[in-house]
């Protein structure tokens, strides 16, 4: 029970509470609740989480009630102690460490770093918001909490923090076309950068829950508006992202891309080069087809259950997030900033981007990192 009440005064349970995703992914857990112990599982958490301040007062009202109030003077310094002692007790490691240490960076590194990051942050928020901007302008459709902003601010935004001499050619001549000219290949292809926004801004600790692949399979453009409005939330803080944590998000997008690339090879949306078996993408679709308490999860139904669209949409924004994070790890690994930002507008002569099934195989390098 006193962990209740600890978790009362944490920012972490509050941010948790009032976070809009936070109850869109129980709603989903509770389409799911009748088929999947998972679902199950997610709904008792977060019915606990909202039920936490009320089973709070009813047990201070029963302390009250019954007396117990006169001694808790005596029992809760003792059970600080309890609790002081356990930390700091830790038992004794007898298997030898077999992950490598991550490389630790002086604080000028750091402050080198996360100043990087910041900065790469504010590039995607400007052109994601740029892409928001000429979609309304091309469809008269307005994303939810959206507002038309004009050229001359992006441009402004991006001189001003020393961002325009380190993008691409053809990003600063896309941002130099007047308001209304771009092609819509050129906004679909630039509102993709959604998602490296978005695991920035997690990275930053600007949000501090990174939900997986298959509960935020929708963008947000209110993730770059909100920068574009305020840009100093980037370089505020000096919180960045450990290794660590990273690591596990990557190999949580891996695992979907993995699945995701299997159903599509094995429903025959995608086919591989003679010399790539398909095999284990037979195997893991058939191991898992249907398994309503194992298969991974899109949305509220299963890879296996899912329609084509929204396949093939998991499968490309799991394998944009895996690219991504293993890029970032490269850099938080070795401590090299690159020079230039990561383009985001596509070449003259560009096709759409798709993932190319050869390189998605899980025994190709570019997914064994």
């Amino acid at each position: 029970m006193l962990s209740l009440f600890l978790l009362l005064f944490k920012k972490s349970y509050w941010r948790m509470i009032f976070r809009r995703a936070t109850w869109h992914e129980a709603w989903l857990s509770l389409l799911r609740a009748h088929k999947d112990r998972r679902a199950r599982q997610h709904l008792g958490r977060f019915l606990l989480l909202i039920l936490a301040p009320a089973l709070c007062v009813g047990y201070l009202s029963w302390i009250v009630g019954s007396g117990m109030v006169y001694i808790l003077p005596v029992l809760i310094p003792i059970l600080w102690w309890q609790m002081r002692q356990s930390r700091q007790s830790k038992p004794p490691t007898v298997v030898p460490e077999t992950q490598p240490t991550p490389r630790e960076f002086t604080p000028e590194e750091k402050r080198s770093l996360r100043g990087f990051f910041a900065r790469l942050t504010l590039f995607y928020a400007v052109m994601v918001d740029r892409a928001g901007s000429e979609g309304f302008l091309k469809q008269k459709v307005l994303p939810e909490g959206f507002e038309v902003t004009a050229r001359r601010i992006y441009l402004d935004l991006l001189k001003k923090h020393d961002l325009w001499d380190r993008m691409s050619r053809l990003d600063r001549e896309a941002m130099m076309m007047p308001d209304g000219h771009w092609a819509i290949r050129q906004i679909n292809v630039a509102a993709l950068s959604i998602e490296p926004l978005r695991l920035l801004r997690w990275i930053l600790r600007i949000d501090f829950y990174l939900p997986l692949v298959g509960q935020q399979l929708r963008g947000d453009f209110r993730q770059s508006h909100d920068l574009v409005r305020a840009p100093q939330k980037v370089f505020d803080g000096t919180e960045l992202g450990a290794v660590p944590m990273i690591e596990t998000a990557r190999d949580s997008a891996r695992h979907y891309y993995v699945r995701c690339l299997a159903e599509e090879i094995t429903r025959g949306y995608r086919t591989l080069p003679e010399d790539h078996s398909t095999d284990w993408a037979h195997e893991i679709t058939q191991a898992l087809a249907g398994k309503q308490h194992d298969d991974l999860v899109l949305g509220d139904k299963l890879v296996s259950e899912t329609e084509r669209d929204q396949l093939e949409w998991a499968t490309l924004l799991s394998w944009n997030r895996l690219q991504f994070l293993n890029w970032t790890l490269a850099i938080l690994q070795t401590g090299a900033i690159p020079e230039e930002f990561p383009s985001v507008s596509p070449t003259p002569l560009e096709e759409p981007e798709e993932i190319k099934a050869a390189e998605l195989s899980p025994a190709s390098p570019a997914s064994s990192s």
